[in-house]
């Protein structure tokens, strides 16, 4: 055991004695939480600390980040969809008496309008006003074969005409899974309703 000298008196220096060092361990391993405990036991520090959060608050923070992204998506869709629509519904409306058949026109406006899109899954109704109180429904018809030749004929100058357009749509596309032939169904339609006057 060391010892100093102090005036002449011998003092016993702490923790100098290698039978003390276990009995000062197990003082300070009473106190000491059972997390430390653990560490301790281990020999694990903060070293890993941060890549624990990490893989915690990833997901989250992705899926976050692709609902926000297929949000966007949804809503540029929507609004493509509804100049679509507003455009041949506006060309149909102008042309009354000179369309034969104004559900082809409308079908051809709105391929035109959105080539990129599949044009067989677009479900088509539109409603021809004969006068303030009749009217006349064609559809809902999904496809390119919509045809209205017999309605056509009781448009009305001065008279709205509504058209409404469905398509499906699948959200989160931006996630390209598939699995042997099966891909993401799709969850919601992006449906625009338009009206124009007969003129």
């Amino acid at each position: 055991m060391k010892t100093a000298s102090d005036r002449g008196r011998e003092t016993e220096l702490p923790g100098t004695d290698l039978g003390n060092v276990g009995e000062v361990e197990a003082t300070q391993g009473a106190r000491m939480s059972l997390r430390g405990r653990v560490r301790a036991l281990l020999g694990v520090g903060e070293e890993g600390s941060q890549l624990v959060e990490f893989a915690m608050v990833a997901p989250v923070f992705l899926v976050l980040l692709t609902g926000m992204a297929s949000f966007a998506m949804a809503l540029y869709s929507y609004q493509e969809l509804g100049y679509a629509v507003s455009g041949a519904v506006q060309s149909v409306a102008s042309q009354q008496g000179l369309v034969a058949d104004a559900c082809a026109a409308i079908v051809t406006d709105v391929d035109a309008t959105l080539p990129n899109w599949n044009s067989s899954n677009f479900k088509y109704t539109l409603q021809i006003y004969e006068t303030s109180s009749t009217s006349v429904t064609a559809g809902p018809t999904t496809g390119t074969g919509f045809s209205c030749t017999a309605d056509t004929a009781d448009m009305t100058a001065y008279e709205p005409i509504t058209l409404t357009v469905v398509y499906p749509y699948v959200w989160l596309p931006i996630m390209g899974w598939s699995r042997t032939g099966n891909t993401f169904a799709s969850s919601g339609n992006l449906s625009v309703t338009q009206s124009a006057m007969a003129q």
